[in-house]
């Protein structure tokens, strides 16, 4: 490959590994063309730019599938939060924080009624502790940074899971240090089974994917690059060139032509993804953050925000075995008007994210059932408060709740145990924000602003705020103690956009 091509593709304004164009993938005729010279000067560009080898050739790695940890068949597990060196890229070792050992980290999978039984040892050189997102548990369980251990310490997790069959995940949450720990990979998927779901036949085995989306940036020696001291624009939260599924650099997978169901994460550290399928048209919504919808809904493109998972299915019935389909974000422009690193593609880039390569003709007779889910929808009447969380940044760049920087110790908001609530998140600034809750699930009322999310109408534990925008939840308060509410974008909770609530009966 032109080293002169490769290095510009690092750029906002590149093509190949950033944006493309949105037919790049149609045919393998296409992509064997010899890509043009371009007239950019390489003198001009940040040091930052000096990315990856000049011979990393996209869709040419295998998408890696996480290993399983399955509930209650396992023994006591270990996870021990580590340095290690692993191959994301196949010809060198990059260094990276796992869990054991080698990413992805395992995909836990447990069934609703089981008990969840795991020690964390931390051998970092700084306290750490896991949040099981989406997961109501008790308080010390929840992996609150009150509660990070020290070097050589072990956390012992033990709790009964109570609660819908869906895609959830795991990550570390020590304060000041989320963002970081996640970006060199302490993360993982939380799959929850039930009965119900087993009896709708989805796709599952070879035909169910769990899909781990992560935009990165890298050197040329294939390392991790984390915030520029060179851009303050990297307090607005880390952009990467380079997107990396389950671990995997733009990777491929091989699939038949039948009904596939995508479990998908974002665990970006800021980037918002509009995911669409270059040539298939229409795709099945059947679930969010916290399981199944009541129905399908057919959408041609779907809003992930940070730390949101949506449930897919994709059928490839129609394509011809050596067919190549592009999962790809149409950019969302929307996202942001705040200044970002330019160095990489912003929010509004259209970036290729993974292949599917057809190798073998299926006979899919399977059908989505028409009803999922019942979703008992909670009353407004039933609030017996409305609160108004602010979204907003301060003098000097601080990202805050309430103008208040995140205090530790500092009691926010308190609730009383067993009753529902209405929060009304009111966003200030021109950018969105995904927004978190511990320790609850809630329900979206609905929203100020003029886009509609399909999204919303399942149960929810993050939901996207857009620019000036106030979106209204309603939820239920089941567990007593002290737990946090704040915006997802890494940077953001690190910096001070993060408080507590008291749960108390």
């Amino acid at each position: 490959m032109n080293r002169r091509y490769f290095l510009h593709l690092s750029v906002i304004s590149a093509g190949y590994l950033l944006a493309g164009c949105e037919d790049r993938g149609a045919t393998d005729k296409k992509q064997s063309q010899k890509p043009p010279e371009i007239d950019s000067d390489l003198e001009k560009l940040s040091p930052q730019v000096e990315k990856l080898a000049e011979d990393f050739i996209p869709f040419s790695q295998k998408l890696k599938i996480p290993s399983e940890i399955n509930f209650p068949q396992a023994s006591k597990p270990v996870f021990t939060a580590q340095k290690s060196e692993v191959n994301i890229f196949e010809d060198a070792k990059t260094e990276v924080l796992t869990f054991q050992g080698d990413l992805p980290n395992p995909t836990i999978r447990i069934s609703k009624g089981d008990t969840f039984d795991l020690n964390l040892v931390n051998k970092l050189a700084d306290p750490t502790i896991i949040h099981w997102h989406g997961l109501i548990v008790p308080e010390e369980m929840d992996g609150h940074p009150k509660d990070a251990i020290e070097t050589n310490q072990i956390k012992h997790y033990h709790y009964s899971v109570n609660q819908n069959a869906g895609t959830y995940w795991y990550h570390t949450h020590p304060h000041g240090r989320t963002g970081e720990e996640i970006y060199h990979g302490l993360s993982g998927l939380y799959i929850v089974d039930n009965k119900d779901e087993e009896s709708l036949n989805l796709p599952k085995d070879e035909f169910e994917i769990p899909l781990i989306i992560q935009d990165r940036r890298f050197d040329n020696k294939r390392q991790l690059l984390y915030k520029d001291p060179n851009f303050l624009q990297d307090h607005n939260g880390v952009m990467g060139d380079v997107i990396l599924v389950n671990s995997t650099p733009l990777p491929f997978h091989e699939v038949k032509t039948g009904k596939y169901r995508l479990r998908i994460l974002n665990a970006s550290s800021v980037r918002t993804y509009k995911l669409a399928f270059d040539t298939i048209e229409k795709f099945l919504l059947i679930g969010t953050d916290a399981g199944l919808l009541e129905e399908p809904i057919i959408v041609d493109s779907v809003v992930l925000s940070v730390a949101e998972r949506v449930d897919i299915i994709v059928d490839f019935k129609d394509k011809q075995v050596g067919d190549r389909v592009i999962l790809k974000t149409l950019g969302f422009k929307e996202g942001t008007n705040m200044k970002m690193n330019a160095n990489y593609p912003s929010f509004d880039a259209i970036m290729d994210i993974m292949q599917f390569h057809i190798t073998e003709e299926f006979q899919d007779i399977s059908v989505i059932p028409n009803n999922l889910a019942i979703i008992p929808r909670i009353k407004e009447s039933e609030a017996i408060q409305t609160r108004t969380i602010t979204m907003e940044i301060m003098a000097g760049g601080v990202w805050t709740l309430d103008k208040k920087p995140y205090d530790m110790h500092r009691i926010d908001q308190k609730v009383k145990l067993g009753t529902t609530e209405i929060w009304e998140i009111k966003n200030t600034v021109h950018m969105a924000h995904p927004f978190h809750i511990h320790g609850v699930l809630f329900q979206v009322l609905d929203r100020s602003g003029k886009i509609n999310f399909p999204t919303d109408k399942g149960w929810k534990d993050t939901v996207l705020v857009m620019p000036n925008e106030t979106v209204r939840v309603i939820m239920n308060f089941t567990v007593p103690g002290l737990f946090l509410y704040h915006c997802h974008i890494l940077e953001h909770e690190d910096h001070a956009m993060m408080a507590n609530f008291l749960v108390e009966g």
